[in-house]
């Protein structure tokens, strides 16, 4: 995420599945705020709700200290950006993320690029907005 325009907004919740909730009706909010038609919403929402879920469960909790989620969102006028990030993650050695197949697939066909740097733990996205009319087309 290289862009300096926009509104930045910034959420850190707990590292559970529970917590996708919120960061699906956060990035859905900041979505339709942002003009997105439905279609794209619901896409954007289902991506986040994946991202969440594999992101929750790298950070295990040692009974504890449940690791938390920092997600940033970056609303452009063109698309939106969405890094997740799952920090202080008792003992998070080098271990690497891996995406399973099916998430690669619902990312592949909900945002326009993805990324994930596995052994940071962290996963961003970007959704483009269409224009009205090159839905129509």
């Amino acid at each position: 995420m290289e862009s300096d325009e926009g509104d930045r907004i910034r959420l850190t919740v707990p590292a559970t599945p529970a917590a996708a909730r919120i960061t699906r009706v956060s990035a859905a909010g900041l979505a339709t705020r942002a003009g997105f038609s439905y279609g794209e919403v619901e896409q954007l929402r289902l991506a986040v709700d994946e991202a969440t879920a594999l992101l929750a469960g790298t950070g295990a909790s040692n009974g504890t200290e449940v690791p938390r989620l920092e997600v940033l969102y970056v609303v452009e006028r063109t698309g939106l950006w969405i890094e997740l990030e799952v920090t202080d993650a008792p003992d998070a050695g080098p271990e690497e993320l891996e995406v399973p197949d099916l998430t690669r697939m619902v990312l592949d066909g909900t945002v326009d690029t993805w990324e994930v740097a596995p052994t940071e733990r962290r996963i961003t996205l970007h959704k483009r907005r269409t224009d009205d009319e090159d839905e129509d087309e």
